[in-house]
């Protein structure tokens, strides 16, 4: 997937619902980040913390788009059940719209079989999310865990070297860091050290070449689960794109299969929709459905 920055669909959605939603999801990997530097995190297109909300914020997106064809889906539905149970559809040949009659009633049968194709989606978007949550969690364990035994050694090695910082600052300074640095891209750069001269921006101690160093490597482990990151979600991620973009077909489908129905419908000489029936079906189609679109 693009980055969430660089991804218009779900960068317009984001910056109206995406800083609660992150938190909360932030919260299921029993992560919990200052809360100055909480959008500054899932912003970042190089934090680690913004590669771990890709997939889950795409799932919601996704699942909101389903949601909106699924109400197109219903409220198409209940334009037939309302034609069917008037006895319109009943009326023999010779009847005036017969022809109309015949059209709709092939929208009817290309309706249930959208309808099943749209069902089987859904319960691929339920595995998709099953599946990249239970290997999410299992990286975030990996981070927390990581994140916690690097302080732990970056505390040991500035007390071996005579430097006191206490624990919360340590703490402070790498999520700084880590948010801050590009650390990928400055080690290409054969400039990896970067991300020690961002977490001194916090800390502000002295620190010569052989500390820096040292203090690199402490943070090695933690950094090798940035590094890896995508490797180990990249299926998740093309699988998400491809079933938005069936989403968003799903939904201008029966928004178009709507159109079409209605406007048969109109053409028939003694059957008329009822309006304040219509209004009631209509209650749940009042949406933005532009959401998902560039």
């Amino acid at each position: 997937m693009d980055e969430l920055i660089q991804d218009e669909q779900l960068s317009k959605w984001f910056s109206t619902y995406g800083v609660i939603t992150a938190q909360r999801l932030l919260g299921t990997y029993q992560i919990t980040l200052p809360q100055n530097e909480l959008i500054s995190a899932i912003k970042s297109p190089y934090s680690f913390y913004h590669q771990l909300l890709q997939i889950p914020l795409k799932n919601v997106l996704n699942g909101i788009v389903l949601q909106q064809a699924g109400d197109y889906h219903v409220y198409a539905q209940k334009l037939f059940i309302d034609y069917l149970l008037s006895g319109e559809s009943g009326k023999d040949e010779t009847s005036p719209g017969a022809f109309t009659r015949e059209s709709l009633e092939d929208e009817r049968q290309r309706l249930v079989t959208l309808g099943e194709d749209y069902h089987r989606l859904q319960l691929e978007q339920n595995k998709l999310i099953a599946n990249a949550q239970a290997r999410l969690i299992q990286i975030a364990e990996q981070w927390r865990t990581k994140f916690e035994v690097t302080l732990t050694q970056i505390n040991n090695s500035l007390k071996d070297n005579g430097l006191t910082v206490n624990k919360s600052t340590l703490r402070s300074a790498l999520h700084y860091a880590l948010i801050h640095c590009d650390y990928i891209q400055a080690a290409s750069l054969g400039n990896p050290s970067l991300i020690v001269e961002c977490f001194n921006t916090i800390t502000k101690i002295s620190l010569n070449d052989v500390l820096k160093s040292k203090i690199l490597a402490d943070m090695a482990d933690l950094l090798d689960v940035v590094v890896h990151f995508d490797e180990q979600t990249r299926e998740f991620v093309q699988e998400n794109k491809v079933l938005g973009e069936q989403a968003k077909s799903y939904r201008t489908q029966f928004y178009e299969t709507i159109i079409r129905v209605t406007e048969l419908i109109n053409l028939l000489p003694e059957y008329r929709i009822d309006p304040e029936q219509d209004a009631v079906n209509k209650e749940s189609l009042y949406f933005d459905k532009t959401i998902g679109e560039n």
